[in-house]
């Protein structure tokens, strides 16, 4: 098949992002730097290279795929081909994949409704606005592209995002080196600077003029894009030097307490493990699991990642989710429910640990450590109201929170009094 000649050109990260053949690619920058229009390029050009090949362009919600991401493929990739019948579309108004004479095709998914897409093997998936992803979103994606398609001399998990808080799952995997974190500027944007001469282009000048107008964190992420705290971010206290540490093996002797959320649509767990020699909790291990998955296999699992472990409590839920406690007890775990139910008392509690660093929180925990970064207040009028913006997409810091309150009756721990004797007759 031979595709009619596109006369876009890509500069700087995006042009690197469409050479790049790694496993696990990710296309970071502000907006309007030309990060979606690269990668729908490259998305394009591999379909009609690669007979055959089996392609995905996704979001998070597929609701938003159609507004967003599909109409620029559609107005600004391949629009003379679907005039001129080289790529058919199938599923009317909104189209459910594109098909290519050589038999390539490029499907259209969003994993709110993944269905029969996402469940197959694929040479390549892209999706937009990655940011919106959860980690399991993410690894569950790079488990459809592991090669068995077979299409392609290579297979491919990549997306673009804008920055989000520094604690972002996606800068925690590209640090452990699991994927491939490329930065793109307004200077890769030919519409914005002028490739030839390097200078600001008028259309750009009106462009950056309206991102140089946003506040806050969105100043900071969107024009100069940079990974920056949100406006009413609650754990602004959370220091990424300080409270994040490296993984280490936890002394069998360090009293362990583990907080396991049980409803949502993740059922959730953390560890935590109190050293004795200075009272520092450590945030050792997490647990993310899809909800549909039967609580025995959740507890099987949870049980499973604790076994040789001895821990002192399982803070099981709020106290009137009883029925997930009980089913937890019922398969094993002695599941227990916290002291109180206040939310802004337990996230105070948390607050506090972190502001006198008596709470660290290990790299094992790349899950947590993004939900930390991105957990806020939702603003009114710019102020930040006592309601939490998204509040039940975190899972992991309920669990989090529930470990630190304690179980009920258990009251705060205070001090871990660690004092060896000696056994048996001294010589």
């Amino acid at each position: 098949m031979t595709a009619l000649v596109n006369p876009l050109q890509f500069y700087g990260a995006n042009y690197r992002a469409i050479q790049c053949r790694e496993p696990e690619v990710m296309l970071s920058g502000p907006a309007d730097t030309g990060k979606t229009l690269a990668l729908l390029t490259k998305w394009h050009a591999c379909a009609c290279w690669y007979p055959g090949a089996s392609l995905v362009i996704a979001r998070k919600q597929l609701t938003d795929v159609y507004s967003t991401v599909l109409q620029t493929f559609t107005k600004k990739v391949i629009h003379r081909e679907l005039e001129a019948g080289i790529i058919t579309a199938y599923g009317g108004e909104k189209p459910q994949w594109f098909d290519y004479r050589n038999g390539s095709r490029i499907w259209i998914a969003g994993l709110d409704k993944a269905g029969k897409v996402l469940s197959a093997e694929h040479d390549g998936i892209y999706t937009n606005q990655a940011e919106e992803l959860s980690l399991p979103d993410w690894e569950i994606l790079t488990t459809r592209t592991t090669g068995r398609a077979g299409n392609m001399p290579y297979s491919q998990t990549i997306g673009d995002c804008n920055p989000g808080p520094p604690t972002h799952w996606i800068r925690t995997r590209a640090q452990s080196g699991q994927l491939t974190l490329l930065q793109s500027t307004h200077y890769d944007n030919p519409e914005i600077y002028d490739p030839a001469t390097g200078e600001l282009t008028e259309q750009g000048q009106r462009r950056l003029a309206r991102l140089r107008g946003l506040s806050g964190a969105r100043l900071l992420r969107l024009y100069h894009g940079l990974w920056a705290a949100p406006e009413g971010a609650i754990y602004s206290v959370f220091d990424e030097e300080k409270h994040r540490v490296k993984a280490f093996d936890i002394p069998a002797t360090w009293p362990r307490f583990v907080g396991i959320d049980p409803v949502g649509a993740y059922i959730a767990a953390v560890w935590i493990a109190l050293d004795p020699r200075n009272n520092i909790l450590n945030v050792y291990r997490e647990y993310l699991g899809p909800f549909g998955v039967p609580t025995r296999q959740h507890a099987q699992n949870i049980l499973q990642l604790s076994e040789g472990e001895t821990v002192f409590y399982w803070v099981v839920g709020q106290p009137a989710e009883r029925q997930p406690r009980a089913d937890f007890q019922s398969y094993g775990i002695p599941a227990r429910p916290p002291a109180f139910a206040d939310l802004w008392m337990g996230i105070d509690r948390v607050n506090a640990l972190l502001t006198e660093f008596s709470m660290v929180v290990h790299d094992s925990c790349p899950n947590l450590l993004s939900e930390i970064g991105d957990y806020r207040r939702k603003l009114t009028d710019g102020e930040p109201t006592e309601q939490i913006e998204n509040k039940d997409k975190f899972h992991m810091l309920d669990s989090l929170r529930y470990a630190v309150v304690g179980p009920e009756g258990a009251g705060e721990i205070q001090q871990v009094v660690y004092r060896p004797v000696q056994v048996g007759r001294q010589w």
